[in-house]
Formats: C-alpha cells, sequence, structure tokens
C-alpha cells in the first residue's frame, strides 16, 4: 500500500477476535443487499481480513471471495469461523488483490471494498480495477472513512494525526467515483456520506489537553449522532453503490 506498510496492519490484526460487524456500514449495505438476492451469486472484497464485512455479505447469500495481504486469510482459524457461521466460501488467498485483478478473467457478480482505497495515491485506477471484475449487470459497492470532512479532518489533525497520515484524503471524494464509474457506464444507486457522526482514533503519544478532549468527546458522541443529519463535512463514513450496465447505452 501507498499509505501504509504491512507491518502496521499484522500489528493490529494479531490478536483480532473475528466477528460480524453490526455498524453504519453494514446497515447501509442491507438497503441494496436484502432488495436484490438471486441464487448462486459469488463476491469479491478488496483487502478482506479480518472478514468483519465479507461475513455479513455471505449471510446475504453470496459465496465469498478475496484476497488480501495478510497471512491470516489463509489461518485455518479464520476459514473454520466462517464455516461456523454457515458462509458459502470460495477462493480466499493470500496476496495483492490489486495485482490479481489486473491479471485475472474471473467475473464477480459483486465485487467491494471497505476502508481500502483511500490507502492508495493511484485510487481512481484502484476503482477501475473494482470494475475489471466485476460482471455486467453486476454491483459495485466502494466506502471509506470521510476524514477529508472538514470537521472531521480537524480532530483527526489535532487528536489522531498519526493516523490520519496513513490516509489519502483526496480519495474520500464520492462525487470523483460517481464520475469515473458513469464514464465506465455503471448507473449510480448511491452516493454520498453516512453514519451521522462518529469519531474513532488510534493509539499515538498524546498530551494531557488532547486525552482529556477525547475522553468528553467520546462521552458526547452518542448524542450528537442523534441531534446531527449526515453531512459530508462531519459524516464518518463515505461511499457508493452502482451497478454495472448490461450493454452500452
Amino acid at each position: 500500500m501507498d499509505f501504509v506498510e504491512q507491518h502496521y496492519w499484522d500489528r493490529s490484526y494479531s490478536a483480532f477476535n473475528y466477528f460480524v460487524a453490526d455498524d453504519e456500514i453494514t446497515q447501509w449495505l442491507s438497503s441494496v443487499l436484502m432488495a436484490d438476492r438471486p441464487p448462486d451469486r459469488k463476491s469479491f472484497e478488496f483487502g478482506c481480513c479480518p472478514g468483519r464485512y465479507m461475513a455479513r455479505i455471505g449471510q446475504f447469500g453470496f459465496e465469498v471471495n478475496g484476497r488480501d495481504v495478510s497471512p491470516d486469510i489463509e489461518s485455518q482459524n479464520f476459514r473454520a469461523w466462517l464455516e461456523h457461521l454457515k458462509i458459502n466460501i470460495g477462493e480466499l488467498a493470500k496476496g495483492d488483490a490489486l495485482d490479481y485483478a489486473r491479471t485475472s478473467n474471473d467475473k464477480y457478480d459483486l465485487v467491494c471494498s471497505f476502508g481500502f482505497i483511500e490507502h492508495f495515491s493511484n485510487y481512481q485506477e484502484v476503482i477501475k480495477l473494482h470494475d475489471r471484475l466485476l460482471k455486467p449487470g453486476g454491483i459495485l459497492i466502494i466506502s471509506t472513512p470521510n476524514f477529508r470532512g472538514l470537521f472531521q479532518q480537524g480532530l483527526h489533525k489535532w487528536l489522531d494525526n498519526e493516523n490520519l497520515s496513513r490516509h489519502n484524503l483526496q480519495s474520500m471524494n464520492p462525487a470523483s467515483w460517481k464520475k469515473t464509474l458513469k464514464n465506465l457506464n455503471y448507473k449510480i444507486e448511491y452516493s454520498g456520506y453516512f453514519g451521522n457522526f462518529d469519531f474513532w482514533y488510534d493509539a499515538q503519544k498524546r498530551t494531557l489537553v488532547q486525552a482529556i478532549s477525547i475522553i468528553t468527546l467520546m462521552k458526547i458522541k452518542r448524542r450528537l449522532k442523534t441531534l446531527l443529519p449526515n453531512c459530508s463535512l462531519y459524516s464518518p463514513y463515505c461511499g457508493i453503490i452502482a451497478r454495472k450496465c448490461m450493454t452500452e447505452e
């Protein structure tokens, strides 16, 4: 990855307890995946470890496939966890998902990534590699954090700057994704910001004032989430859901 070295991810997930995500992203996904459930569908996720969204997609009836450079993807524990959830497992392989997309002739009904493209400087090319794996008529889903929003960016610069530096803020732009996908003959079903308000942070050294500010923010963020509507300035996530057209229009 351009912005993050692999040892950061390996350290972050070294003692990870697998779980199926139930959050703003999965709630956002449900709106389209619940309504579109034909049989025998296959999904592919870029950078799929540790599987919290892959498992949710599997529960919607998709066969799950993915690539990740983390060695955990080929561990017996990871596969056993998915099998315990009765997820239909396709191919899960250690490797560079982008290299796979450049050379593979495999096609999927759903191609997705969550918190992936924002770690690359050439994010537009990464989006086009998502498209390369998708069947005509299939669904493409991309989501990233919204650290680019004015208030989110300010909070992270002040309280979480090391984490902020691991992300390409220019990539967090649904309007740009929408333009790229329209040029690739997609119909856009959703493009925007969601999650109302939230804030999370990574480990780093902080001053006492910063530590106290984080404690205060954690106490009030639930109230802010109920009060504030979705907005590009502070909502925690941005995303796009698009369908690849069957024929040229």
